[in-house]
């Protein structure tokens, strides 16, 4: 990978920027990535012979998986740095590593092998069924103790997703816990607990004034950092000029399209003034894939756009709400809308929907929880917010927008420092690049092992002492995207 290496005497010592991989990768060939665990992973403890119930632990936590070996069909990964808990009544910390190979000729199979520790009892697992049941990189496996006993036997179901961070906005505004400023629906946040982006930067970016009160409707993010973004209600002042709900905007202070334009291509006529954006993800080559609030009759297609639909500006439709649901079970039949969207390299799509459902097999679906097309739930809404502990007693504050960090992308071209500058014990950093978000790490020997100096941000700078403190030993430092 090409590197850039700048020297600043006395003080930080080498810089660097990089990328986190060497080119861009599909989900299939990703050479590492941090996995995340989601919903409905768990341990399981069960007495054979006895007569009392299973203990069950919710599981959540993080591990690595690093690609070791590849043929024309398998591909082995390793997984290491296994951190779960399993949540509950003297429930367990649980380390170890691993292994799991996934590929064939005729029919997909897979093979998993853990060696874990549950606080310090060494305990094996093996996956119970050889097909996968989900579209990898996505992983959904039930797994069963190797050497079990009459009195004891662990079960462990992992559902985890190659996920860093999840960034999204909420309908209901909250009050965290911790006593920080209330979070508002035009809050750009993170599942860390954060808030990558507050209202107001949004705000001044479309020169309204910092207290305006707004609400994100979809936001996605390019190149640079830039984040694009639309707006719940019409803004009939701004500094570049009349905006409606339906407007795919920019917090660099531009209209990138205007609602009619996503929607030409559908040949909607008579042409619709605005027919809303309540999703929106930027496919590359131009292409915009989003979601309307109105419901519009498509007279190039013949057929009625809908609001759960997901659609292409090239004037197709890529998937029907029936089809983003058709692995669930709704009590009902109908539309529930389209309100956030991530669509991952290998085609897998999450979403979330408006208006909420009973499901027949995973119950009450709300219009905050986040969804994958392949079936599952991969967040509650109330653990998608748990980082915050809002002190509101509500069910679901809503999901309005979507963005996913994710080892899966990146990208071959490195970025590179443009500007440093140092003031006592303090130093600014500023860089160019192609990625979407970056953070600086640092290490205090040039061969690592690196550390985050910085959270995950869209910004293309960053002040190393806001996140370690006045005494600032020399070290290196290096700023990686995706």
């Amino acid at each position: 990978m090409n590197t850039r290496l700048l020297f600043l005497t006395g003080f930080f010592g080498w810089f660097a920027a990089l990328s986190p991989a060497s080119s861009r990768v599909s989900a299939q060939e990703f050479q590492r990535s941090s996995y995340r665990l989601l919903d409905g992973s768990a341990l399981y403890d069960d007495c054979p012979i006895c007569a009392r119930p299973t203990i069950a632990y919710t599981l959540r936590g993080t591990f690595d998986l690093i690609l070791a070996e590849q043929n024309p069909l398998f591909k082995t990964y390793l997984i290491t740095n296994v951190q779960f808990q399993a949540i509950g009544a003297n429930g367990y910390k649980i380390t170890g590593n691993g292994r799991y190979q996934v590929g064939g000729e005729v029919a997909i199979r897979q093979q998993l092998v853990l060696d874990l520790f549950l606080d310090s009892q060494p305990v094996s697992f093996t996956n119970d069924a050889p097909t996968p049941d989900k579209l990898f990189p996505l992983l959904s496996i039930r797994s069963t103790e190797t050497t079990p006993t009459l009195l004891q036997v662990f079960t462990l179901n992992l559902v985890a997703a190659p996920v860093r961070e999840i960034w999204f906005s909420t309908v209901s505004g909250f009050t965290p816990a911790s006593g920080g400023p209330r979070g508002s629906g035009g809050d750009l946040l993170s599942s860390d607990g954060r808030v990558v982006k507050p209202v107001s930067h949004f705000s001044r970016a479309l020169g309204l004034p910092d207290d305006k009160e707004l609400q994100l409707d979809a936001f996605d993010l390019q190149a640079g950092g830039e984040i694009l973004f639309s707006l719940a209600e019409n803004q009939p002042v701004s500094s570049i000029g009349p905006l409606h709900h339906g407007d795919l905007l920019s917090d660099r202070g531009r209209i990138v399209k205007r609602n009619q334009e996503l929607t030409s291509a559908f040949g909607i006529m008579p042409s619709s003034p605005d027919v809303g954006l309540d999703a929106v993800m930027a496919s590359g080559n131009g292409q915009f894939l989003f979601s309307i609030t109105t419901n519009i009759f498509s007279e190039r297609l013949g057929r009625l756009l809908r609001r759960g639909d997901l659609l292409s500006s090239t004037g197709t439709v890529i998937a029907s709400n029936q089809q983003l649901l058709s692995r669930f079970h709704p009590a009902t039949t109908g539309d529930f809308g389209l309100d956030a969207l991530f669509v991952w390299p290998n085609g897998e799509i999450w979403f979330s929907v408006e208006d909420g459902f009973q499901d027949g097999e995973l119950g009450a679906i709300g219009p905050g929880d986040l969804l994958s097309d392949q079936g599952i739930v991969v967040y509650r809404n109330l653990e998608l917010m748990s980082a915050f502990a809002p002190i509101e007693d509500l069910a679901d504050f809503g999901l309005d927008g979507l963005f996913v960090v994710t080892d899966l992308n990146v990208v071959s071209t490195p970025p590179h420092l443009t500007d440093i500058r140092r003031s006592n014990a303090m130093a600014h950093l500023e860089w160019e690049g192609p990625g979407r978000v970056f953070q600086v790490i640092r290490s205090g020997r040039v061969q690592g092992p690196f550390e985050p100096a910085s959270p995950i941000i869209p910004d293309l700078s960053f002040d190393v002492d806001e996140a370690m403190g006045a005494d600032l030993p020399t070290g290196f430092y290096q700023v990686r995207q995706w």
